[in-house]
């Protein structure tokens, strides 16, 4: 029995994965779980989701299917937030993966999926399921359990005791640093070296105490026992999605569409803009495209993600980028990039004494450029190529401000990569 579910929670509390992990628990009577629960994060750029826009999804062998599904569906309706106005759970028990739930999880990753499209495919492929109020977590639910994932992480999530959820949380903050010192770049995100930040607890009043990513299970494993903390309920290692890069498609600027993600490649047409509240924006354009005839996308890096902005500054019109992130309102927002090659940065200067190579210097307004030691004289400016303050390679939003299906530069395998890990 391959079980999902999704929009459990909402903004004011409670969290789907601690319901599945109480889920799993009570299971434990009536059948044999099958390999690691998996946490499924969905297309980010979906307008109604949860914080994360996760979904989750376990296997379960049991002889005892009806009551299974009667266990599921109590736990459901006991560790529901539905007074949400956007929580419209879903849950979905199916006794088989078929190629048409994988192809739904890929187009749920990449698209904006409607929630008949979802009910449709699990009628025709007979699938038991039960939606309440919009049956929107359907989709979710739908697409954790049809998940292909050809590249995983993991993700430890420690829960907090019922009777401390909505109080402030205690961790011990030098223990975070210690246990990302032991284990990074096995781990990662627990903290932000650049912002002096522990970034992998949430502040919300739902039972999540804090979270572990990483690609090695022993090194989150020791990670989590470095850390002192309030005491844990109960703790759950999930494979994951995040840090794979699973929403990214290859695209092209011209043909680039709301609500989907890309790696897009083009060129610096003009030096980048701060507005106010601190954003930068950058344009992006097709070689040999005129910036009237299409062809172009402007780039965002918003304030949140901090020092990354200080790189976007200094990009210059001409440079050649690969850039990744999500398009909004015709804007993509940015979540790393691959400077490719960085044009010459032409400056005007003093020209040099043709005799002693010196650097003349202004012999007053209007009168052009002398040499005192030599005399000699000069009309007009050189032009010559100022080193860049800037390097190729890859550059990222620093962790504080990564979504969750982002890869960490950390993962990227090849050894010919230049890379610049923002921790």
């Amino acid at each position: 029995m391959f079980i999902g579910i999704d929009d459990t929670d909402s903004e004011r509390g409670l969290c789907t994965t601690y319901l599945v992990g109480v889920l799993m628990e009570r299971l434990v009577s009536w059948g044999e779980i099958e390999g690691l629960p998996r946490l499924i994060r969905l297309n980010p750029c979906a307008r109604y989701k949860t914080r994360g826009n996760a979904a989750l999804a376990f296997s379960l062998k049991s002889s005892r299917p009806d009551m299974v599904k009667r266990i599921a569906l109590q736990t459901l309706l006991e560790l529901s937030d539905f007074s949400g106005s956007n929580t419209n759970p879903g849950l979905v028990i199916a006794e088989e993966v078929t190629e048409r739930m994988r192809a739904f999880y890929r187009s749920a990753v990449t698209e904006i999926l409607s929630i008949d499209a979802a009910r449709s495919l699990l009628d025709e492929e007979g699938i038991w399921y039960r939606g309440f109020k919009k049956g929107r977590g359907l989709i979710g639910a739908l697409a954790a359990v049809g998940a292909d994932l050809p590249d995983w992480t993991y993700e430890l999530i420690a829960y907090r005791q019922r009777s401390r959820w909505g109080t402030p949380r205690f961790i011990d903050p030098a223990t975070v640093w210690e246990a990302d010192r032991l284990t990074y770049p096995q781990t990662w995100d627990t903290v932000d070296h650049h912002n002096q930040r522990v970034v992998f607890a949430p502040h919300s009043a739902d039972p999540v105490l804090f979270g572990i990513r990483g690609s090695d299970p022993v090194a989150i494993k020791r990670a989590f026992e470095t850390i002192r903390s309030e005491p844990v309920e109960r703790y759950v290692l999930y494979q994951t999605n995040q840090g794979t890069d699973a929403h990214i498609l290859e695209g092209q600027i011209a043909r680039a569409k709301d609500s989907q993600s890309y790696r897009l490649h083009g060129f610096v047409a003009g030096p980048a803009r701060v507005i106010a509240g601190g954003h930068v924006f950058l344009t992006l354009h097709n070689e040999g495209v005129e910036l009237n005839e299409g062809g172009r996308i402007e780039c965002a890096a918003f304030e949140p993600t901090k020092n990354f902005r200080s790189i976007i500054k200094e990009l210059r019109p001409g440079d050649e980028l690969e850039v990744f992130g999500s398009v909004r309102d015709g804007t993509l927002n940015l979540e790393k990039i691959n400077i490719l090659h960085l044009a010459p940065e032409k400056v005007q200067a003093a020209p040099l004494c043709p005799q002693c190579h010196r650097r003349m210097e202004s012999a007053g307004k209007g009168q052009g450029y002398r040499c005192r030691r030599c005399k000699t004289r000069s009309s007009s400016r050189e032009i010559e190529n100022r080193a860049r303050d800037l390097e190729t390679g890859f550059y990222e939003v620093p962790p504080c401000a990564r979504r969750h299906l982002s890869m960490p530069l950390v993962r990227l395998k090849q050894k010919d990569l230049c890379i610049h890990p923002s921790r």
